[in-house]
């Protein structure tokens, strides 16, 4: 289950980003997650929630995960089309040879927290 490690790495970031900007509590984490990184979402959620109890600072912390489809461009014929089960061929002209726009990402976006000074939003939290 590499979700596990995941969300390791996420609320690693997360809680080092929080600590820099002096939270009180980080209310919710925004992640940008592509179809084709074969990260369960549901596993990664529930790996997530089972260490968000190890640090006061994120309990109750909410996950928000944008999916984003897998893909292509057809350098062939210029036409964007959908990757279905990793199979990249372009429905248009059939060439194989394609470039992935989209699809492979795992990004933390943004965090929402609460600090002592005043509600801030934390974009691009160095991850």
């Amino acid at each position: 289950m590499h979700e596990l490690a995941i969300a390791e790495s996420i609320f690693d970031a997360v809680v080092a980003k929080a600590t820099e900007c002096n939270a009180t509590r980080v209310k919710s984490i925004r992640l940008k997650i592509g179809e084709a990184t074969s990260i369960e979402i549901d596993s990664l959620t529930f790996c997530f929630e089972m260490l968000i109890d190890l640090d006061p600072l994120l309990s109750r912390a909410q996950l928000l995960i944008d999916t984003v489809p897998h893909r292509a461009r057809c350098r062939h014929c210029d036409k964007e089309f959908a990757v279905i089960n990793f199979i990249a061929q372009c429905p248009t002209c059939h060439e194989w040879s394609n470039e992935i726009v989209s699809g492979t990402e795992m990004q933390i976006l943004e965090m929402e927290i609460d600090s002592a000074e005043s509600d801030h939003r934390s974009e691009h939290p160095g991850r």
